[in-house]
């Protein structure tokens, strides 16, 4: 039986060479094209909603964003009251599509950054990133006992006029430490950054590695 530990090991590997799929075309040829642009979608039900987020638009409607029992932060500030709608301003289906608009432009933000120039040649392509899931334990979970974060999603590589598709990786799986524990819950986030963030890069690097592998 294959170890936890090998699984997760696995899915942090720069190439995700564990399951990743065959390319149907080399690098020279992939190399005649140009990435012109990316586009990204999610799946019903997948937001990224998480307390970073949640605080965000929150704040933008003018909410006073409450110190969760046991943070860091509730030891070194004195205790705070949260306005009586906070609760319903982040559940609210406005904050449902910041929270989806967000995690599209989180997504799109990292594959424009290490994928966006991978490709040298001419010919215009489009990347097509489709999140089919989207797991985030939350705080109270991770506290209890460590979770690791979970993102799942097809990228298909298009020729940008024809619409046909160069390579495709389907099912592309990304697991990142979530942190466990108090300390690690809030430490993990403050020194590395935002599940949605970390996701998303971890999963552009996989999928520049796994294009460029010859």
């Amino acid at each position: 039986m294959i170890s936890r530990r090998f699984v997760l090991a696995c899915a942090a590997l720069p190439l995700a060479g564990c399951n990743a799929p065959s390319r149907t075309m080399s690098v020279a040829e992939l190399n005649t094209y140009r990435i012109a642009d990316i586009a990204v979608s999610l799946a019903p039900g997948v937001s990224g909603r998480n307390t970073a987020f949640e605080a965000a638009f929150a704040q933008s409607r003018g909410a006073v964003v409450p110190v969760r029992e046991g943070t860091p932060e509730s030891t070194a500030v004195a205790p705070r009251t949260a306005s009586t709608d906070y609760f319903a301003i982040i559940g609210s289906p406005e904050a449902e599509t910041f929270y989806r608009q967000r995690t599209i432009e989180v997504v799109r933000g990292e594959m424009d950054k290490q994928v966006g120039r991978a490709l040298l040649g001419q010919r215009p392509a489009r990347l097509e990133v489709a999140v089919t899931a989207m797991v985030l334990p939350n705080e109270a979970m991770r506290i209890l006992v460590s979770q690791h974060h979970q993102m799942k999603a097809t990228i298909a590589l298009r020729d940008a006029i024809s619409g046909q598709a160069l390579v495709v990786y389907p099912d592309m799986t990304v697991l990142i430490d979530g942190g466990g524990g108090l300390v690690g819950t809030f430490l993990v986030p403050a020194l590395a950054g935002g599940p949605v963030e970390r996701l998303s890069a971890q999963a552009a690097a996989n999928y520049r590695s796994w294009l460029l592998q010859n």
